[in-house]
């Protein structure tokens, strides 16, 4: 049987860039509540939000994977089950943002907003944590109707405003018809 898989979006950690605490602990928690879901997490796999959330998630039993950008497992992040060397750098975004049931964004800096708009283009379910930063706090002023990324309404952007409250609206939102019409190389998730 498949599993659900959830992917964690955000900061990564930058060399003299110290990420909030309370960023961190968010990730953290998310990670948490996506392996008490019985769902495995999906991220970037290297550190900042994609280290603590991945922290949380193993913290609780959980399964984790990571995407990273390098050729080699030197920067995988210590909380990780399967980590893929992609060697792609920042074209790895596509997989997270294609290959998982539903996503939750959590601050965010230019790849989390790559990965962001990857999402929604092939569909894929967002839900932005309000409050942590980043894209996550700048994006829905860019917004149509406050939660569409372009006329097309792919995938719509939904805002929460704790950690629970996200995960659960990930896992609600899996069950939701996703985008039809396009490419079909392009649309959909790998689960369907």
């Amino acid at each position: 049987m498949r599993k659900t898989t959830i992917g964690v979006i955000g900061n990564a950690a930058r060399p003299g860039v110290v990420l909030a605490p309370e960023l961190l602990a968010s990730a953290r928690e998310v990670g948490r509540l996506i392996a008490d879901a019985g769902a495995v997490l999906v991220n970037g796999g290297t550190g900042g939000v994609m280290d603590a959330s991945a922290e949380g998630a193993k913290a609780a039993g959980g399964f984790t994977i990571g995407f990273l950008p390098q050729a080699d497992y030197t920067h995988a992040n210590d909380h990780l089950d399967v980590a893929f060397p992609t060697g792609m750098g920042t074209m790895r975004n596509i997989l997270t943002a294609r290959c998982c049931d539903a996503i939750v964004m959590i601050g965010g800096g230019v790849g989390t907003l790559n990965e962001l708009t990857i999402a929604y283009d092939v569909g894929t379910p967002v839900v932005v944590l309000r409050g942590s930063g980043g894209w996550s706090d700048r994006i829905r002023d860019s917004l149509v109707d406050e939660r569409w990324l372009d006329e097309r309404r792919s995938a719509e952007l939904e805002f929460v405003d704790s950690p629970a409250d996200a995960v659960a609206l990930a896992l609600a939102a899996i069950s939701r018809p996703r985008r039809s019409g396009g490419l079909q190389a392009h649309i959909g998730h790998a689960g369907a």
